[in-house]
């Protein structure tokens, strides 16, 4: 039989992904570069995963760490939002100019 601790673990990082994926559309949607149910769903997603640690689990390291996790990673998701590089103008490589 698989050892259900290993499935929590599984379940945590994909509810820690799901929150910083959930922090970058969240500054999109501020930024008005994408739709909020992008970003609700995202969010939904994070709290299924990260609210079935706790099925028929008393509060342990596990929970406690990927919630805490989680909350850093939706932090850094809409830092690195925020805070997107511009796109690279390579039209002067593709295209040389005459001198």
């Amino acid at each position: 039989m698989f050892p259900i601790e290993i499935l929590r673990i599984l379940l945590g990082l994909i509810g820690i992904g799901s929150a910083f994926m959930a922090g970058q559309t969240e500054a999109a949607v501020r930024q008005g570069r994408g739709k909020p149910g992008r970003h609700y769903a995202w969010m939904v997603r994070a709290l299924v995963c990260l609210a079935a640690l706790a099925f028929r689990h008393a509060f342990d390291s596990v929970m406690m760490g990927a919630w805490a996790l989680a909350a850093i990673a939706l932090a850094r998701g809409w830092w690195y939002g925020m805070h997107q590089k511009p796109p690279e103008d390579l039209s002067h490589d593709i295209v040389p100019r005459d001198p």
